[in-house]
């Protein structure tokens, strides 16, 4: 079987299934070798809101323990410097597509500019008005409704919500009309060419199937954007939100009886995944236990070299309107 490029028009090819851990269904992966883009497999009528269920975003937003919270947060918190780099002046407007909670775009308030968010989840785009303001963010799950939004900015941001929507190549529209020119695009996604991946193509925890409808590599990316309109200025596949944690994970995968059980672990209390068979739960503890040290080192020295060749786990990029 093959499926239609939606962007090229040619066949594509089957190139990995990957099974939600939410609902244990199995979603097929598409890759085109023109585009160099994977793409899962949904009908176009298929409704990706029951594929969020509440333990996704787990109670009050919070998907993990503290200690992993807190190292989301300041990894936000280097982002926002990122950002922040990129101008030399204070009065800066900024759009963060899928702003979560609203820590990032909080950072950047803080330093006087002029934020704003929107989000798909009523959850956390309530928990970003309180840290931002009611006016400022938006709860929209359809990329189209920010064309009504009354503002330009210098600068909108991406930070793994690209490879969410349905047509990521609609964004195209929302920078011709609100990213003013000399503009910033800011965007990380996962990489589907990374090290990561490749070693375990059916669970790499960075799927996420379906929610993850697209999977990008560096080149089908890029090739969303018109080089007549845009500069590149920055681009990197180093993470360390992802990086080190993803090819860890990768690494665990080929040992564990069940998939990315790292991940269960260490999500909070309220945010647990499906529930996991007696036997393999226990197993996959007790291996975790002896093979999470010598793994870890590993996982570094793999992640530093993948980066090195450009294969690390995400793929971030840096454009610029003419």
């Amino acid at each position: 079987m093959t499926v239609p490029c939606e962007y090229c028009s040619n066949q594509t090819n089957y190139y990995s299934s990957n099974i939600d851990s939410f609902t244990g269904k199995k979603f097929d992966i598409y890759f085109c070798n023109h585009c160099h883009v994977g793409k899962t497999d949904l009908d176009n009528n298929f409704d990706l809101s029951s594929y969020y269920p509440e333990n996704y975003y787990g109670q009050d937003g919070k998907k993990f323990n503290i200690l992993i919270e807190s190292i989301i947060s300041f990894i936000h918190y280097l982002r926002s410097l990122f950002c922040y780099k990129l101008f030399d002046k204070s009065d800066v407007k900024l759009l963060d597509i899928g702003c979560g909670q609203g820590q990032f775009i909080n950072f950047l308030k803080k330093k006087g500019w002029e934020v704003y968010g929107t989000e798909f989840s009523s959850m956390s785009a309530k928990r970003a008005k309180k840290k931002i303001s009611n006016d400022s963010i938006f709860v929209s799950n359809d990329i189209d409704e920010l064309k009504n939004i009354n503002i330009n900015f210098n600068i909108i941001t991406l930070w793994h919500v690209l490879e969410h929507l349905k047509n990521p190549k609609r964004l195209n529209d929302i920078l011709d009309e609100k990213l003013i020119n000399k503009g910033f695009v800011v965007i990380e996604v996962p990489n589907f060419n990374s090290l990561q991946c490749l070693i375990d193509k059916n669970n790499w925890i960075l799927l996420e199937c379906p929610r993850h409808v697209s999977h990008f590599t560096k080149k089908s990316l890029l090739n969303l954007f018109d080089k007549r309109k845009f500069n590149l200025i920055k681009t990197s596949t180093f993470s360390l939100e992802f990086g080190f944690y993803g090819m860890l994970q990768s690494l665990m995968n080929l040992f564990l009886p069940v998939p990315n059980y790292l991940f269960s672990l260490i999500r909070s209390k309220n945010a647990k995944i499906s529930k996991i068979p007696l036997i393999k739960k226990y197993l996959s503890f007790i291996l975790t236990i002896i093979l999470i040290i010598p793994l870890s080192f590993i996982s570094i020295f793999l992640e530093l070299l993948s980066v090195l060749f450009k294969k690390g786990g995400v793929i971030k990029i840096v454009i610029k309107k003419k």
